[in-house]
């Protein structure tokens, strides 16, 4: 649509003066992004890498655990915007989390057989694994899961948006209930769809933490958030069990869950003020990272292994470098258009008016088509 001509069919008529608005009626400006936030999001996502890169190896490992997968979850709920129909919310995961997920896991099954060319009898069992998803996902495939069980736990709380409140906590409930079943019995269903009933409690309190607590807080909440992050470290160091949400391991019935919740949202607290004031400056290099997030999560399984096996082995190393090898190709990525399908992002809009003027530059000079092969 043009702007400066109205819908089609108003065309021709005759523009009416409107009153000025009043300043009551006048647009609002769009609120600032938090980039305090958008960091937290990048360190989450770091974490997950060193968790991969370090395995069993990492110091203080049950620190992390107790936070990295269910800040994703709380962040999902924090962010949460209701009423949305349900159709709107399936198109939009289908576009930026199912698309890529296919995308990426066509690549892995390259990835896979050329892992397997001297080990043919090992590549079925490999992509067996991969593409029915879950707790058995090895490498390539490695943190896969993590896309597929988003994609179906946000689908589920929209659907549940239906009845009252108390529904969707008492099914979020029955899900650390069923968690609690011998051999990851949740984490081994296709694309690990069980695993969206328990990580909706995360979901939840981060909806809940949003409107019902976060409005109270007014003042210090850096501080209070320190003081939610440091009573979750203390309860792993006193014995709350960690968790292990890909292997359906959600920790001690409600109370770790709790902590992580906990841990969550003191971060959030943290990173939103304290953190976000440090950088409003760098803002749209910290967006432009984050924009990454789902190429990082989906790749960096495929490089942790390939550097391995050209011989670096050093875990410091590891990490750093899928760290820095991720964002670049992500950033490249989302420069082409290649970034729908690839990262779930849209196609760059300087690429789309780029595209735009090359297709009004080759019609210069070209007869119009009511006017091709006519002749007087």
């Amino acid at each position: 649509m043009d702007p400066n001509t109205g819908p089609a069919g108003h065309r021709h008529r005759k523009a009416r003066i409107s009153p000025p608005l009043s300043p009551a009626a006048s647009p609002q400006p769009r609120p600032r992004r938090n980039t305090g936030v958008d960091v937290l999001r990048i360190v989450s996502i770091v974490a997950v890498v060193a968790g991969h890169a370090y395995g069993p190896r990492l110091p203080g490992g049950e620190y992390l655990e107790i936070w990295r997968m269910p800040l994703f979850f709380f962040l999902t709920g924090y962010f949460w915007t209701r009423g949305r129909p349900f159709g709107h919310e399936l198109r939009a995961r289908w576009t930026n989390l199912a698309v890529p997920y296919l995308s990426w896991a066509v690549i892995m099954s390259v990835a896979a057989w050329a892992w397997t060319r001297d080990a043919p009898d090992g590549f079925w069992p490999l992509m067996a694994n991969g593409w029915y998803g879950g707790s058995d996902q090895a490498p390539p495939w490695w943190a896969f899961w993590f896309i597929s069980v988003l994609f179906f736990v946000v689908l589920l709380r929209r659907w549940l948006e239906r009845f009252p409140a108390w529904v969707a906590w008492a099914v979020s409930v029955a899900g650390l209930a069923l968690a609690l079943l011998p051999d990851s019995l949740l984490g081994r269903t296709p694309l690990g769809l069980g695993l969206a009933l328990p990580c909706l409690v995360f979901v939840l309190a981060g909806e809940g933490f949003r409107r019902g607590v976060l409005p109270r807080i007014q003042r210090n909440r850096a501080l209070i958030g320190t003081g939610c992050v440091g009573v979750g470290l203390l309860a792993v160091r006193l014995g709350v069990e960690p968790l292990n949400i890909k292997f359906a391991g959600f920790g001690t019935f409600l109370l770790t869950p709790a902590v992580g919740a906990l841990t969550a949202a003191g971060l959030v607290l943290i990173f939103s003020t304290v953190v976000d004031r440090i950088t409003r400056v760098p803002s749209r290099p910290v967006n432009a990272v984050v924009r990454t997030g789902t190429v990082v999560v989906l790749f960096h399984g495929w490089l942790l292994e390939t550097l391995v096996n050209v011989g670096i082995l050093h875990d410091g190393a590891k990490l750093v470098l899928t760290v820095l090898i991720s964002w670049a190709l992500g950033m490249v990525i989302n420069a082409t258009p290649l970034s729908p399908a690839l990262a779930g992002v849209p196609t760059p809009l300087w690429r789309t008016r780029g595209w735009a003027r090359r297709q009004e530059r080759s019609t210069v000079g070209q007869p119009l088509p009511h006017f091709a092969g006519r002749t007087n």
